[in-house]
């Protein structure tokens, strides 16, 4: 008996050191494959993106633009990786869509160089750039081409200055377009009419290189228009445009251009309406037409004391609204200002030309109560537009052809105070116009994404999925594995 009790103890002291071996195996296991899984899963990007506004995964728009691009394109951040965090909580949003875009593209190559360690890397950027190199800095390079950003670059603020929306898709998308693109398409602004071009237009100028235009000027007096001109813009002219009788009649050229399905931008102010005549009459056949020496004022909606930095009204169907599509589904559409406007007027609804069919429709609009302040007076200005697009359609072998005149009756609407001031929809509504009045895709697609709401955009029904994925399944899977040992251990 004796005998048998020392031979069931053995056996039972052999079974538990089995068991502890197995029981240790199983640990070690789990952690050998939570390791694995946690490496691989940074390596091959295994993540689910469940923020609200999709912010750490790329836009169908992104990869249409990219997906052409052939030639290597470098993204560096100038402290390790392992630091980027800490170096800057945003940074950590730059750096995951980086790692998207690696991803996503073999072109697209991620590195981490540490900016206080190897200076020297980073020399010949800082004899060439006009900016400091930061540890939160963001280098993107091609060949001898390449993009220097702060961190700033790649947020939107709201109007206390906080950050609101994120846009690192656009600028990664722009910096790659920008040094890698073997044609790009071309915007004109014409001189020698007193427009304001190049330092006096910094913000517009830099809105189209940004948007991935190769940005000109052109004197339709002595040049014509280059054949790969998408847009061109007068900004501000003071005298008027040459046309009919003169020895070149630059009024011509510009119709010859929408004839070709171009894009034409004006921007004009008040007080130098009257001197446009040859430019105007262009405009009406277009439908639109000027208000000179005239501007609209409306102190209950404007952002300035005297009542003519004008917030405007936007418009709720028809050609103009298509332009702020993007915007208009948000919670709270951001303010558009336009500044010192004078009213503008739609000629007529439709004409129906001999070469086609040309729709026109207000963009921007004076709320109610608004006031036309002219040299004969005071007039109500209510609903009166201040931004007006028009469009001809053609049809040729059964496809549809655009042309498009954008009249603003404001010169400051481009102002860098508006453009540059992010929390307005100025810069918006140009990025739209590039798109819609352009024959191709641009980076005006590429969404920015909304940072407000920071929580997970699951449904209730999902959330609870995920609930019993967590409390149930992973708690049944151990239930079963003891079970299975202690049938085991019962039939020892």
């Amino acid at each position: 008996m004796l005998r048998k009790n020392r031979k069931t103890l053995h056996k039972k002291r052999v079974y538990n050191a089995k068991s502890g071996a197995l029981i240790a195996l199983v640990l070690a296991l789990a952690v050998v494959v939570n390791v694995a899984v946690f490496a691989l899963g940074q390596h091959f990007r295994w993540y689910l993106d469940m923020s609200a506004g999709q912010v750490f995964s790329l836009s169908d728009a992104t990869k249409e633009l990219l997906a052409e691009t052939e030639e290597e394109v470098n993204i560096y951040f100038t402290v390790e990786a392992d630091k980027i965090a800490s170096a800057s909580p945003y940074l950590f949003y730059v750096y995951q869509t980086a790692l998207e875009l690696e991803k996503t593209f073999d072109f697209i190559h991620v590195n981490c160089i540490d900016v206080v360690k190897h200076p020297g890397f980073y020399k010949p950027y800082y004899n060439t750039a006009a900016q400091d190199i930061k540890t939160t800095s963001v280098l993107v390079t091609s060949g001898t081409e390449f993009r220097l950003f702060n961190i700033e670059a790649f947020f939107i603020t709201n109007e206390d200055n906080k950050i609101w929306a994120y846009q690192g898709e656009y600028k990664f998308a722009s910096a790659v377009l920008s040094m890698t693109a073997a044609e790009m398409p071309t915007v004109c602004f014409t001189t020698a009419h007193g427009e304001r071009v190049d330092s006096d237009a910094s913000a517009l100028t830099s809105l189209f290189k940004d948007a991935g235009y190769n940005v000109k000027t052109v004197d339709l007096s002595k040049e014509d228009i280059p054949e790969d001109t998408r847009i061109v813009i007068v900004n501000n002219p003071v005298y008027d445009f040459a046309g009919f009788g003169a020895g070149v009649n630059e009024i011509d050229k510009l119709d010859a251009f929408l004839d070709g399905y171009g894009c034409l931008m004006v921007f004009a102010a008040p007080e130098r309406a009257a001197n446009l005549v040859n430019l105007s009459e262009l405009l009406a056949e277009w439908g639109i037409g000027f208000t000179p020496d005239t501007y609209v004022k409306d102190s209950a909606n404007s952002v300035s004391v005297d009542g003519k930095a004008l917030v405007a009204a936007y418009e709720e169907e028809g050609l103009g609204a298509s332009l702020y599509l993007d915007i208009s589904s948000l919670d709270s559409m951001p303010k558009t200002i336009v500044n010192n406007a004078m009213p503008l007027k739609i000629l007529w609804d439709r004409n129906d030309a001999l070469d086609g069919v040309r729709d026109v429709s207000p963009v921007l609009s004076a709320h109610d109560g608004a006031e036309a302040v002219g040299t004969d007076g005071t007039a109500d200005a209510s609903g009166d537009p201040l931004m007006v697009l028009s469009r001809e359609t053609r049809i040729e072998n059964n496809e549809y052809y655009y042309s498009y005149v954008l009249v603003c009756g404001s010169a400051d609407y481009n102002n860098s105070e508006y453009l540059n001031a992010k929390s307005y929809a100025n810069r918006d509504i140009l990025y739209s116009a590039m798109r819609i009045t352009g024959r191709e895709r641009i980076l005006a697609d590429i969404p920015y994404k909304v940072l407000d709401d920071t929580s997970l955009d699951i449904t209730t029904a999902q959330a609870n999925n995920w609930t019993v994925a967590l409390t149930a399944v992973i708690p049944v899977i151990i239930a079963v594995c003891g079970v299975a040992v202690w049938v085991r251990r019962k039939n020892s």
